[in-house]
């Protein structure tokens, strides 16, 4: 499985409580619902901003050599690692790359930036989330043939001058249900990690590597300097991913 496809771990549906293995210590449980937005980005850029010992590690398949992705997230419920439920209904964008250690060639996700509605989110586990004005809108609309069309919108702006807007129009597919334990890094601090043990549905609605183009309308705008990091003009829209729902409990080593 490639590291792209690892990365999808972020994204999860509602499934048993998973029990902590010994050395793993349960913190955050969520419920969310997610976009993730695929892209062939600068190698220079997204190498820049690689921490000595790590390398990028391209997707395969529909998301084929897609080296970085936003993932969109729209809070619904969560809790502590106690199980007492708390208020999680901020919205969130987070620029991830796929990477892999190149000690042990294994793979994993990195987290290299992100924007977050609530401010005192920031600068959140992974030390670089920024707090931004964040609107977003999702509409559900179930056709007479049975099928169900999604719109969806997000614009995020910050104080530094970081813009980002999507826009997607698409018809509800097949979902595929998984389970995925991905590892999940800090670029400004490499050495530290969660682990997320999660069961996700996915559906990808648009991939110009396999020519799935099922979604009507694909919009993706940014600029800023957080994201001028990434995007300079040369980058490729690879992929949009849709999770309807999402749920992840997160544990950190011990």
């Amino acid at each position: 499985m490639s590291g792209l496809r690892i990365l999808v771990g972020v994204v999860v549906i509602c499934c048993a409580a998973i029990e902590a293995v010994a050395g793993e210590r349960l913190v955050l449980s969520t419920t969310e619902a997610r976009t993730l937005v695929f892209f062939k980005a600068s190698k220079d850029g997204v190498d820049k901003l690689l921490p000595v010992g790590w390398s990028s590690n391209p997707g395969t398949g529909p998301t084929k050599d897609a080296n970085m992705f936003i993932a969109l997230i729209e809070g619904i419920a969560a809790g502590d690692g106690d199980g007492k439920a708390v208020l999680h209904q901020g919205k969130t964008a987070v620029l991830v790359l796929p990477v892999k250690e190149e000690k042990t060639g294994s793979a994993a996700a990195m987290v290299v930036g992100g924007f977050v509605s609530e401010p005192q989110a920031a600068p959140g586990a992974y030390n670089v989330y920024v707090p931004a004005k964040v609107s977003m809108a999702k509409t559900a609309r179930s056709e007479e043939n049975g099928s169900t069309t999604i719109e969806e919108s997000w614009d995020i702006a910050t104080e530094a001058g970081d813009k980002l807007r999507f826009n997607a129009v698409y018809t509800r597919g097949i979902g595929t249900r998984a389970h995925i334990e991905p590892r999940i890094y800090a670029a400004m601090k490499p050495d530290f990690y969660r682990i997320y043990k999660a069961d996700q549905v996915t559906e990808i609605v648009h991939s110009t590597a396999e020519e799935t183009k099922r979604a009507r309308k694909v919009e993706l705008s940014a600029t800023g300097p957080q994201i001028a990091k990434l995007f300079d003009g040369s980058e490729q829209l690879v992929a949009v991913m849709s999770i309807p729902a999402y749920y992840r409990q997160v544990f950190l080593p011990e």
